[in-house]
């Protein structure tokens, strides 16, 4: 079995040479790639940065210089530090005669997970030492960790590609619709990065820092703003390419062939495999997978403001125990997004926060398709959660009425509070009929009005423990957890106190 990170430099060297296959790759076809590739390895600030507040950067086959600002480019799978093992094994490479079928120990230079302890006996014990292969994978590996020609980024501050473990073939078509993709961010602002005003010293003398540039965090469109995000945000984005008639042919079959495949995630010293489910895989098919993964991002936690906001008064200790709740939660988001089962939903729906009203499709699928519940149970429940909703906006609204106060934020918070309370009743029940009447009885004591009739089907299942009461607790909390977008803003909602209408059942009183 050949490694997925060798396979993939012979796919590229065959696609970007338009080779009839693998046995047309040459000591100098792999020579000139290799020098070609060298373009891409560091980025460096273009032009006198000093006094502006962003630069553009450019590509260089200089060295990396982190203190002059010559960044080792997020394509390179290295770090900053030991890149220049990487350099000076390409630059031994162009200068020698090389047999390319002879055997050679292959250093961690050139294939970032081959470690010191990667040497193995007949009888299966691992020795100290380097693997020994060729030659030939010796500076196939080599390519692979250099190409700019493959989904990278940096997450913290480690240089992490996404390698797809598929056939020669599917790789030349993985490669070809990336290489397109490349060609439409470079149109972007993706080389600009942000320019840092510094005062130092008693004197307060002005120093300028180039920042690394936005391709840091994704060389593909639309990359996540969170790195934990990446995998799914690159899928993601090859849905959106089905959508454009140019491409929507070669899209289609990419996104076919990942289905199932195993992607290994690679960085320097260290790698990670997984699967994108097949629900996922249709989302992206659908072109619907890139605004979730969008959507994810501007989720609320419960406890914390939005991410990007500074709160008033917030300390630094409180700004880092935000940043890391929400950084585990996109992790998590990221996981459950992955591997799309129960327990991974569990451990996303753990987390205590407000959706955008986009993940709306997102739930139905994993209730319809994952829980197998019917369609019309879904719909019924999605009306519940958004009564409940609109039950807790209203709440908070009239609160802060009361006490002579107003602003977005403090409506978010007492939001939050008696949403909490509604799912903490949701929690505490044992039956089905417990839950609907403890759910009830809470929400009607906040707004004075009634469920929509449409949610009725749900509720009857849920109390008739038709609907298993795990299943009906996580579509209650799931839902009542969305957020309304403009056409379905709370605020659009009729006042109903004192009566319900003649589409309303009113259960106020179970």
């Amino acid at each position: 079995m050949e490694h997925p990170y060798i396979k993939y430099a012979k796919a590229l060297l065959v696609e970007i040479n338009r080779l009839t296959g693998l046995e047309d790759i040459t000591e100098n076809l792999i020579k000139q790639e290799l020098q070609r590739e060298m373009e891409y390895f560091s980025l460096k600030p273009l032009g006198n940065f000093e006094g502006k507040e962003k630069v553009h950067f450019g590509y260089s086959r200089e060295k990396n210089d982190a203190k002059n600002f010559f960044y080792l480019a997020p394509n390179v799978i290295s770090t900053e530090m030991r890149a220049s093992k990487l350099y000076d094994l390409l630059q031994k490479l162009k200068s020698e005669k090389l047999n390319l079928s002879a055997s050679c120990k292959i250093p961690q230079s050139a294939m970032p997970i081959a470690g010191e302890f990667s040497a193995f006996s007949e009888k299966g014990n691992i020795s100290r030492g380097k693997p020994s292969s060729t030659i030939y994978n010796e500076c196939l590996a080599a390519l692979t960790s250099l190409t700019h020609l493959k989904p990278c980024l940096q997450s913290k501050k480690e240089n992490v590609c996404i390698i797809p473990d598929l056939e020669i073939k599917e790789l030349m078509d993985f490669i070809r619709l990336f290489k397109i993709l490349s060609t439409k961010n470079m149109e972007s602002d993706i080389l600009n990065g942000k320019v840092v005003k510094n005062m130092k010293g008693k004197k307060g003398k002005i120093t300028y820092t180039p920042k690394r540039p936005n391709i840091f965090k994704g060389n593909f469109p639309n990359p996540p703003r969170s790195s934990a995000l990446c995998s799914i945000a690159l899928l993601g984005t090859i849905g959106e390419m089905i959508k454009d008639s140019e491409t929507s042919p070669l899209a289609k079959q990419v996104i076919k062939s990942l289905e199932n495949a195993n992607i290994y995630m690679v960085k320097y010293g260290d790698a990670s495999v997984f699967t994108y489910n097949h629900y996922i895989i249709r989302l992206a098919s659908e072109g619907s997978l890139r605004q979730i993964v969008d959507s994810i991002y501007w989720c609320t936690l419960y406890n914390y403001g939005d991410r990007e906001k500074d709160e008033p008064g917030e300390t630094e200790k409180e700004k880092n125990e935000k940043e890391t709740a929400y950084e585990t939660f996109d992790l998590f988001a990221g996981r459950f997004l992955q591997l799309f089962n129960r327990p991974a939903f569990k451990d996303f729906l753990a987390f205590r926060a407000t959706y955008p009203s986009a993940l709306r499709l997102l739930l139905t699928t994993y209730f319809e398709d994952m829980e197998k519940i019917d369609g019309k149970v879904v719909n019924s429940a999605k009306e519940f959660g958004r009564w409940l909703n609109t039950v807790a906006y209203r709440a908070a609204k009239k609160a802060l009425t009361d006490e002579g106060k107003s602003g977005d934020e403090e409506r978010r918070k007492v939001k939050a509070k008696f949403l909490v309370e509604l799912e903490s009743s949701a929690l505490a029940a044992k039956t089905g009929d417990a839950l609907i009447a403890q759910i009830i009885t809470r929400a009607g004591r906040l707004s004075n009005s009634d469920a929509s009739f449409a949610a009725s089907l749900f509720m009857e299942q849920a109390m008739s423990g038709e609907l298993e009461v795990g299943k009906a607790r996580n579509l209650l909390i799931a839902f009542l957890r969305l957020r309304q977008n403009k056409e379905e803003s709370a605020e659009q909602f009729a006042d109903n106190s004192g009566q319900a209408s003649e589409q309303e059942t009113d259960y106020s009183n179970i």
